[in-house]
């Protein structure tokens, strides 16, 4: 249950559940990040298999995952999300997909089945403990399975000026609750000890006027790009 009194990620984000779900409908930049996490999904999800949406937010993952005949359970640590998600479940009587409150890493796992797919889209960049929740993340999925994991990409040109902005302004504010940055190459020392390798990498980004520029002039995607995507496969 929420803490009204912590001051982190997860109640920031359940203050602005229509607003975020909104953002999928309503901005071009999230558009082009929904075309590619539907790119990937389709190519990794299993259908009849279990898929695991860690930080689901307003369900949009876990309800494509869902239609495309997977079992999906979704997690997250904001109650309201939680409630948006099953007012959803309900009114598209959907019976392969279940919604459990939790906040990284510290979930019921006994609640989580062997997972053939685990994703989690702009969270772990908001968890005190990044190694725990990467370590929870391959206990739940069965070997031979796939993570698909983004984060903030920290080379980003974009992403730099509003970190600096930031330390002097304090705006935008959501870089409060940002505790970590990285790119596929780091990510991947992270996780290599877990059993995982790095099948793949996409880029998006915020469409900031930073971003729009480095991007008119030419740049190299790690320079333009605010967030990566990562495929990791488990041994």
């Amino acid at each position: 249950m929420t803490d009204d009194k912590v001051d982190d990620a997860v109640t920031h984000f359940t203050e602005y559940v229509q607003q975020f779900h909104a953002y999928y409908r309503d901005r071009p930049e999230f558009q082009e990040r929904l075309d590619i996490w539907r790119e990937l999904l389709d190519r990794y999800v299993v259908p009849g298999g279990d898929a695991i949406d860690m930080g689901c937010g307003t369900g949009i993952f876990s309800f494509y995952l869902a239609e495309k005949g997977a079992r999906v359970v979704g997690v997250d640590g904001a109650p309201d999300m939680i409630k948006f998600c099953e007012t959803q479940r309900i009114a598209r009587g959907l019976e392969n997909i279940r919604f459990m409150e939790g906040r990284l890493p510290h979930v019921d796992e006994t609640r989580l089945p062997p997972g053939n797919l685990l994703i989690s889209s702009s969270v772990i960049e908001y968890v005190q403990d990044l190694d725990a929740t990467l370590e929870l993340f391959a206990r739940h999925v069965v070997p031979g399975a796939h993570l698909i994991l983004s984060m903030p990409n920290v080379w980003c040109i974009s992403r730099m000026y509003e970190r600096a902005k930031y330390a002097v302004t304090g705006q935008p504010a959501i870089y409060k609750h940002i505790l970590h940055f990285s790119s596929p190459g780091r990510l991947l020392a992270r996780v290599r000890r877990l059993g995982m390798s790095l099948v793949e990498t996409r880029h998006y980004t915020h469409y900031t006027r930073v971003a729009k520029l480095t991007r008119a002039i030419g740049l190299p995607l790690p320079l333009t790009e605010d967030l990566f995507v990562g495929v990791l496969k488990k041994a």
